[in-house]
């Protein structure tokens, strides 16, 4: 099968990774590190459905032959759902777009409810949902209804990870709240502009919109709040990780 080749327009990772080869780094990273974590050998018998999918897992997957048992993207991209649908021959993976809204991604689409239709064949289950930079761009409201419409797609047995913003500070540094404590550190004086949203971040509030004239590219919550909105959505967390080099904190999650 020939290499699949990522057009830049369909690269929507964090700046630090829109090269190709930081993608791809990051695409290798997590798939490896999502198997430790869910104590997997590896995916050749897991189906994985991937929301908010964007190209780098796909584009590691298929160039690096890494083995899943199927793979179901989905994302509110439209075009970029439309290129993978036509460029990927194999049968093993799949793209369904979705038009629900974000303010961040796509601030027209419709509101997103529990009974959001992912476009999958109906019923259908899956071993593992992952979700790389959605959470971290949700609000309260549309955090706890992703959760009760993930819950339609997992497998008894099934496991959910996801990535969020917690606002705390971390050994390792990668966080958010360390960027930002790194970032006043270094500043002598504090512009007008940095003085509130840094006054807020310290506090902790439950949820905190950081940059509120480019809605939702940071929602931010406190550690307790990121727990109390998984409640009674039919999940329970199992762990919560700590950021890396890759992604922001990571919540592991069990249906109930």
């Amino acid at each position: 099968m020939p290499l699949l080749e990522i057009p830049p327009q369909y690269n929507r990772s964090a700046e630090s990774l829109r090269d190709p080869t930081s993608a791809e780094a990051s695409a290798l990273f997590l798939i490896h590190y999502a198997c430790e974590k869910l104590r997997l050998a590896d995916l050749a018998e897991k189906e994985v459905l991937d929301v908010g999918c964007g190209t780098k897992f796909t584009h590691a997957f298929v160039n690096h032959n890494i083995p899943v048992r199927r793979y179901v993207g989905v994302d509110v991209y439209a075009d970029m759902i439309d290129f993978l649908q036509t460029n990927v021959a194999d049968p093993r993976f799949e793209y369904h777009h979705i038009n629900v809204r974000n303010e961040l991604y796509n601030p027209d689409g419709q509101a997103m409810t529990a009974d959001t239709d992912f476009g999958v064949e109906g019923g259908r289950t899956f071993d593992i949902i992952w979700l790389f930079s959605v959470f971290t761009h949700l609000a309260p409201h549309d955090y706890s209804v992703m959760l009760k419409l993930l819950r339609r797609y997992v497998r008894p047995d099934g496991r959910l990870l996801y990535t969020v913003f917690i606002n705390e500070l971390t050994d390792g540094g990668h966080g958010f709240a360390d960027k930002m404590h790194r970032a006043v550190r270094s500043r002598e004086v504090r512009d007008a502009a940095s003085g509130p949203r840094d006054e807020r971040l310290r506090h902790v509030q439950p949820f905190v919109d950081v940059y509120p004239e480019h809605p939702l590219r940071c929602a931010l919550y406190s550690r307790g709040y990121a727990f109390e909105l998984i409640q009674d959505t039919g999940w329970r967390p199992l762990e919560l990780l700590p950021p890396n080099e890759f992604a922001q904190h990571q919540f592991i999650c069990a249906p109930v």
